[in-house]
């Protein structure tokens, strides 16, 4: 998916998934009297003898495994994709709509439309690393939750794994030829980027995806869990910082000429509802609970992945 000029950003993203993922998972066993810069507030940890807090911080744990999981098998899928299919073209770009679009948003130049590319590589990077990241160090840094931030951190992993498999999945599904294409057919052709290996990797944008499932991300986080804080401008400026950098992408990539309009259009739908909804995934189905006779909830369980001293299994978790 990711073309030469892509690739530090690529590294950026894997570094920043690694070393949140670390941070957070460490952060949780500091001491919480610790006068460092990184510590937990013991009073927001289950076991103060309050028996629903526990009950919840412990359902709160085992969602976010079950989301770190699904992160984990979504990346390996959509890389599975990404080394081992071959994309053929199967479908153009021509519609007055799109034409449009090329038409109106197309860099004038080669070279105005490579610096273009490097331009939605920046927005791709803010859009699902930056910004969603920062909303997260913003949560810790209010609350010193270690819990919630390692919840919020399973979440991007889970989104962003699953935005890069749908991407993935449906482009070397449908087969459609980039904008760019259309210069391919003259000898020599008149693209320098008619030999590349995503030619036909067009519907729809992961640029578009990815940055929508960052503005996602960071919508629900800022709305719904007041990571920047409860006022309205912290609650709405971020959301409207991840939304208008999706947008800003997803049109430099038309300018680019790397993509239709569509192609844009559908994964900001795409990439926004990841970020915004909870997402599903297989795992779920591992999930149950029973009810007392009054019909309330008495226990919640999951069969979760386990690896111990390197051998391969189950393990049953459950929180009354």
């Amino acid at each position: 998916m990711f073309p030469r000029p892509n690739l530090p950003m690529s590294i950026f993203l894997l570094t920043s998934l690694v070393v949140s993922s670390v941070a957070a998972a460490g952060a949780e066993e500091l001491d919480s009297k610790s006068s460092k810069l990184f510590y937990c507030d013991a009073q927001l940890e289950a076991g103060d003898g309050d028996i629903a807090l526990a009950a919840e911080r412990d359902r709160m744990r085992l969602d976010a495994s079950l989301d770190a999981y699904h992160g984990l098998a979504f990346f390996a899928g959509g890389a599975g994709l990404a080394l081992g299919a071959e994309s053929t073209g199967r479908v153009s770009g021509n519609n007055s709509f799109d034409d449009g679009w090329r038409d109106g948003f197309r860099g004038v130049s080669a070279n105005a439309r490579e610096a273009l590319d490097t331009a939605g590589d920046v927005g791709l990077a803010l859009g699902i690393g930056l910004l969603p990241l920062a909303t997260i160090g913003a949560k810790y840094f209010r609350t010193h939750d270690c819990l919630e931030t390692w919840d919020m951190t399973t979440d991007w992993i889970e989104s962003f794994g699953l935005a890069l498999f749908v991407t993935q999945s449906t482009k070397f599904a449908v087969g459609r030829s980039r904008p760019y294409a259309e210069e391919c057919d003259g000898s020599p052709p008149r693209d320098a980027r008619c030999g590349a290996d995503d030619r036909f990797q067009s519907f729809f944008s992961g640029h578009a995806s990815f940055a929508a499932a960052g503005a996602g991300l960071t919508c629900a986080f800022s709305l719904n869990r007041e990571a920047w804080g409860p006022s309205k401008a912290a609650r709405y400026l971020p959301c409207a910082l991840g939304v208008t950098t999706a947008v800003a992408t997803g049109l430099l990539r038309v300018a680019a000429d790397r993509h239709w309009g569509t192609d844009v259009l559908v994964g900001l739908v795409v990439g926004g509802a990841i970020g915004y909804f909870d997402t599903w995934g297989p795992l779920d189905l591992l999930k149950f609970e029973t009810r007392n006779s009054r019909g309330r909830v008495s226990a919640k369980g999951m069969i979760l992945p386990s690896v111990k001293d390197g051998r391969m299994g189950a393990q049953l978790v459950m929180v009354f």
